[in-house]
C-alpha cells in the first residue's frame, strides 16, 4: 500500500481529515478569550446597547441578552477565520464533504443561537436619527398646531419628555 509508514491510505488521504477547530471549541467551552476576541465582543455590545438608545434605556435582561449576542458573535468571527485558514492550508478540504460538514458543525450552533437571540432582542428597522435642530423645529411646529406628542428615541420608540 502506498503512503507513509504508520498512516493508512495513500498520501494526502482525506479520510482522517484533521483541523484545529477542536481547540477553539475547547477554548469556547472553557470561556477563554483573546484580547482581539474581547475587543470584537465589546464593540458589538456597545453597538447593541446604542441600538436601544443607551445604557439608561435598557433593562437588565436586555443587557444580558446583548452580552450573549456579543459573545456569540465574537466566537463566530473566530470560527469563521479558523475555517478560512483550514480551507486555505488544506486545498483538498473543499472537495471533502465530510470535512466541510464537520467544519460547519462547529459553527452551526453559534449561528442558530445568534439568530434566535437577535430575534428576541428585537432587531428591526432603525428609524431616522434627528438632529437637535430638527427636534426644536418640530416642537415649534407642534406648538403652533396644538399637537402635544413628540417622538422619542427613533431606535426604540421611547417617548421623549417635553
Amino acid at each position: 500500500m502506498a503512503g507513509v509508514k504508520g498512516k493508512s491510505g495513500p498520501p494526502q488521504n482525506q479520510n482522517a481529515f484533521k483541523h484545529g477547530l477542536a481547540a477553539i471549541e475547547g477554548r469556547r467551552q472553557d470561556g477563554v478569550t483573546t484580547d482581539r476576541e474581547d475587543s470584537i465582543r465589546a464593540e458589538i455590545l456597545a453597538g447593541l446597547i446604542q441600538d436601544k438608545c443607551g445604557e439608561a434605556q435598557i433593562s437588565t435582561a436586555t443587557r444580558i441578552l446583548a452580552e450573549v449576542i456579543a459573545a456569540d458573535a465574537a466566537w463566530l468571527v473566530v470560527f469563521n477565520q479558523a475555517i478560512d485558514n483550514v480551507i486555505a492550508n488544506n486545498p483538498k478540504a473543499r472537495q471533502n464533504p465530510r470535512g466541510l460538514s464537520q467544519l460547519d458543525g462547529y459553527k452551526r450552533p453559534l449561528v442558530n443561537s445568534l439568530t434566535t437571540n437577535i430575534a428576541k432582542y428585537g432587531m428591526g428597522r432603525v428609524g431616522k436619527v434627528e438632529t437637535l435642530q430638527e427636534i426644536i423645529d418640530e416642537m415649534t411646529e407642534h406648538d403652533e398646531t396644538g399637537e402635544n406628542s413628540s417622538p422619542g428615541c427613533p431606535k426604540s420608540g421611547v417617548q421623549r419628555e417635553r
